[in-house]
Protein backbone atom coordinates (compact mmCIF):
# COMPACT_ATOMS: atom_id res chain seq x y z
CA UNK A 1 0.00 0.00 0.00
CA UNK A 2 1.21 3.55 -0.80
CA UNK A 3 1.90 5.66 1.71
CA UNK A 4 0.32 9.43 0.81
CA UNK A 5 2.54 11.88 -0.28
CA UNK A 6 3.59 14.01 2.91
CA UNK A 7 1.97 17.46 3.01
CA UNK A 8 4.18 20.95 2.47
CA UNK A 9 4.70 22.68 5.45
CA UNK A 10 6.61 26.20 5.92
CA UNK A 11 9.39 24.90 7.92
CA UNK A 12 10.15 23.02 3.73
CA UNK A 13 10.62 26.50 2.39
CA UNK A 14 13.11 27.62 5.33
CA UNK A 15 16.43 25.92 3.97
CA UNK A 16 15.49 27.82 0.74
CA UNK A 17 14.57 31.43 2.27
CA UNK A 18 17.93 31.36 4.30
CA UNK A 19 20.06 30.28 1.32
CA UNK A 20 18.64 33.08 -0.49
CA UNK A 21 18.91 35.18 2.11
CA UNK A 22 22.60 34.59 2.66
CA UNK A 23 23.01 34.81 -0.70
CA UNK A 24 21.34 38.21 -1.34
CA UNK A 25 22.65 39.59 1.90
CA UNK A 26 26.03 41.08 0.75
CA UNK A 27 23.99 42.65 -2.67
CA UNK A 28 21.53 44.00 -0.16
CA UNK A 29 24.33 45.74 2.62
CA UNK A 30 26.13 47.20 -0.72
CA UNK A 31 23.34 48.51 -2.53
CA UNK A 32 21.69 50.66 0.83
CA UNK A 33 24.53 50.79 3.00
CA UNK A 34 24.39 54.31 2.52
CA UNK A 35 20.90 55.53 2.97
CA UNK A 36 19.70 52.47 5.31
CA UNK A 37 20.99 52.68 9.10
CA UNK A 38 23.02 49.15 9.48
CA UNK A 39 20.93 48.43 12.66
CA UNK A 40 17.60 47.70 10.42
CA UNK A 41 19.74 45.53 8.86
CA UNK A 42 20.15 43.88 12.22
CA UNK A 43 16.72 43.64 12.71
CA UNK A 44 15.97 42.22 9.19
CA UNK A 45 18.55 39.89 9.95
CA UNK A 46 17.00 39.40 14.05
CA UNK A 47 13.14 38.23 12.93
CA UNK A 48 14.80 35.97 10.08
CA UNK A 49 16.77 34.04 12.68
CA UNK A 50 13.83 33.38 14.89
CA UNK A 51 11.50 33.02 12.41
CA UNK A 52 13.24 30.26 10.78
CA UNK A 53 14.62 29.28 14.80
CA UNK A 54 10.79 28.75 15.41
CA UNK A 55 9.51 26.63 12.02
CA UNK A 56 12.64 24.86 12.36
CA UNK A 57 10.86 21.85 14.29
CA UNK A 58 10.72 20.71 18.05
CA UNK A 59 13.77 17.97 17.89
CA UNK A 60 16.78 20.54 17.72
CA UNK A 61 20.30 19.65 19.01
CA UNK A 62 22.63 21.51 21.57
CA UNK A 63 24.17 23.12 18.16
CA UNK A 64 20.53 24.86 16.86
CA UNK A 65 20.60 26.21 20.11
CA UNK A 66 24.28 27.43 20.29
CA UNK A 67 24.12 28.96 16.53
CA UNK A 68 20.94 30.69 16.85
CA UNK A 69 22.18 32.08 20.42
CA UNK A 70 24.96 33.46 18.51
CA UNK A 71 23.47 34.77 15.75
CA UNK A 72 20.48 37.08 18.37
CA UNK A 73 23.78 38.06 19.82
CA UNK A 74 25.47 39.43 16.78
CA UNK A 75 21.68 41.01 15.50
CA UNK A 76 21.33 42.40 18.82
CA UNK A 77 24.96 44.17 18.73
CA UNK A 78 24.12 45.57 15.55
CA UNK A 79 21.23 46.66 16.59
CA UNK A 80 23.04 48.18 19.50
CA UNK A 81 25.70 49.61 18.00
CA UNK A 82 24.64 50.67 15.02
CA UNK A 83 27.87 49.50 13.06
CA UNK A 84 28.30 49.30 9.54
CA UNK A 85 31.88 47.05 10.11
CA UNK A 86 29.83 44.35 12.47
CA UNK A 87 27.06 44.47 9.82
CA UNK A 88 29.70 43.30 7.33
CA UNK A 89 30.97 40.47 9.56
CA UNK A 90 27.73 38.35 9.10
CA UNK A 91 29.63 35.98 6.51
CA UNK A 92 32.29 35.81 8.75
CA UNK A 93 30.77 34.52 11.96
CA UNK A 94 28.00 32.51 9.99
CA UNK A 95 30.74 30.09 7.78
CA UNK A 96 33.08 30.37 10.95
CA UNK A 97 30.15 28.56 12.76
CA UNK A 98 29.42 26.40 10.87
CA UNK A 99 32.92 25.16 10.23
CA UNK A 100 33.63 24.98 14.10
CA UNK A 101 30.28 22.81 14.01
CA UNK A 102 31.71 20.51 11.95
CA UNK A 103 35.17 20.25 13.38
CA UNK A 104 33.05 19.41 16.68
CA UNK A 105 30.89 16.83 15.70
CA UNK A 106 33.96 14.95 14.96
CA UNK A 107 34.26 14.27 18.32
CA UNK A 108 30.60 12.85 18.87
CA UNK A 109 30.10 9.37 17.29
CA UNK A 110 28.32 10.31 14.18
CA UNK A 111 30.21 13.33 12.34
CA UNK A 112 27.92 16.28 11.15
CA UNK A 113 28.17 14.82 7.31
CA UNK A 114 27.03 11.38 8.66
CA UNK A 115 23.97 12.92 10.48
CA UNK A 116 23.13 14.81 7.11
CA UNK A 117 23.52 11.20 5.50
CA UNK A 118 21.17 9.53 8.08
CA UNK A 119 18.60 12.53 8.52
CA UNK A 120 18.34 11.81 3.81
CA UNK A 121 16.80 8.26 5.11
CA UNK A 122 19.85 5.65 4.16
CA UNK A 123 21.86 5.38 6.90
CA UNK A 124 25.48 5.21 5.25
CA UNK A 125 27.59 1.86 4.97
CA UNK A 126 29.75 1.11 8.02
CA UNK A 127 32.85 1.23 5.71
CA UNK A 128 31.53 5.06 4.94
CA UNK A 129 32.37 5.79 8.24
CA UNK A 130 36.07 7.34 7.80
CA UNK A 131 35.06 9.21 4.72
CA UNK A 132 32.28 11.07 6.03
CA UNK A 133 34.26 11.82 9.36
CA UNK A 134 37.36 13.28 6.98
CA UNK A 135 34.74 14.90 4.71
CA UNK A 136 33.40 16.91 8.10
CA UNK A 137 36.97 17.46 8.86
CA UNK A 138 37.16 19.22 5.53
CA UNK A 139 34.34 21.05 5.50
CA UNK A 140 35.32 21.99 8.96
CA UNK A 141 38.45 23.62 7.42
CA UNK A 142 37.24 25.03 4.21
CA UNK A 143 34.56 26.67 5.91
CA UNK A 144 37.07 28.38 8.26
CA UNK A 145 39.27 29.44 5.42
CA UNK A 146 36.07 31.15 4.04
CA UNK A 147 35.82 32.82 7.59
CA UNK A 148 39.11 33.91 7.65
CA UNK A 149 39.35 35.14 3.72
CA UNK A 150 35.45 36.96 4.22
CA UNK A 151 37.35 38.64 7.82
CA UNK A 152 39.86 39.72 5.52
CA UNK A 153 37.39 41.76 3.39
CA UNK A 154 35.77 43.14 6.44
CA UNK A 155 38.93 45.12 7.55
CA UNK A 156 41.00 45.75 4.54
CA UNK A 157 39.00 45.66 1.46
CA UNK A 158 36.68 48.08 0.04
CA UNK A 159 32.98 47.74 0.30
CA UNK A 160 32.76 46.59 -3.67
CA UNK A 161 35.56 43.49 -2.55
CA UNK A 162 33.52 42.47 0.36
CA UNK A 163 30.33 42.32 -1.67
CA UNK A 164 32.22 40.48 -4.75
CA UNK A 165 33.88 38.07 -1.99
CA UNK A 166 31.03 36.95 0.40
CA UNK A 167 27.96 37.72 -2.39
CA UNK A 168 29.52 35.01 -5.27
CA UNK A 169 33.45 34.14 -5.13
CA UNK A 170 33.02 32.18 -2.04
CA UNK A 171 30.05 30.70 -3.20
CA UNK A 172 32.21 29.49 -6.46
CA UNK A 173 34.91 28.60 -3.91
CA UNK A 174 32.40 26.00 -2.24
CA UNK A 175 30.33 24.98 -5.76
CA UNK A 176 33.99 23.89 -6.70
CA UNK A 177 34.75 22.07 -3.31
CA UNK A 178 31.29 20.13 -3.78
CA UNK A 179 32.03 19.18 -7.06
CA UNK A 180 35.47 17.47 -6.60
CA UNK A 181 34.14 15.61 -3.45
CA UNK A 182 31.11 14.20 -5.66
CA UNK A 183 33.66 13.27 -8.42
CA UNK A 184 36.15 11.79 -5.36
CA UNK A 185 33.61 10.18 -3.99
CA UNK A 186 32.61 8.12 -7.03
CA UNK A 187 36.69 6.93 -7.18
CA UNK A 188 36.26 5.93 -3.40
CA UNK A 189 33.48 4.15 -2.98
CA UNK A 190 34.68 2.18 -6.61
CA UNK A 191 37.90 1.56 -4.40
CA UNK A 192 36.41 0.68 -1.13
CA UNK A 193 33.39 -1.61 -2.91
CA UNK A 194 30.59 0.55 -1.55
CA UNK A 195 27.11 -0.19 -3.21
CA UNK A 196 24.44 2.29 -2.93
CA UNK A 197 21.54 0.69 -2.14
Amino acid sequence: MKTPPRQRSLSDLVPLLVILLSVAYPFAVWLNIDSVNPRWFGIVLLIAILTRFAVSGTQRKISDWLMTAVMVCFCCAVIWLDSEILLKCYPVIMSAGMGLLFLISLSDEQSLIERFARAGGKPPPPEAKGYLRGLSLAWGGLLLLNAMIAAWTVWFATLAVWTLYNGLLSYLFIAVFVIAELIYRQHYKKKHNIVDD
